[in-house]
């Protein structure tokens, strides 16, 4: 009977945990007429967090611990290299299905918009 119980409780320790799913998010607060934030989660860990109204990309590396994405950011680029600036921050999102909750900004939570293919 012991044996039953624990194959039946296996299965949903690991359904609990959160997968993030590779693709497009898109803020569900807006700057003029689009998603204050859009983030591209890629295969290889990468990522870009784009920030359209002020023509401001970063770009790094991702990771998850239980239910956290942690974006490790290399470097933010603008329009031309020139006026680029390095830096290095990390940023912080509960990973909720299908959607990302920024823990500073709990009320613009990103939204998946468009899945990548693994």
């Amino acid at each position: 009977m012991k044996k039953i119980i624990i194959l039946l409780v296996i299965p949903l320790l690991f359904s609990c945990q959160s997968k993030t799913v590779l693709g497009k998010y898109e803020s569900s607060c807006y700057s003029i007429d689009s998603p204050s934030t859009i983030l591209n989660l890629q295969k290889n860990n990468r990522f870009i967090l784009i920030y359209p109204s002020s023509v401001e990309k970063v770009i790094g590396n991702w990771k998850t611990n239980q239910d956290t994405l942690i974006l490790n950011s290399q470097f933010s680029v603008s329009l031309t290299d020139r006026d680029s600036t390095t830096y290095k921050k990390k940023y912080f999102f509960l990973v909720k299905s299908k959607k990302l909750i920024n823990l500073e900004n709990k009320k613009c939570f990103m939204k998946l918009t468009k899945q990548f293919i693994k």
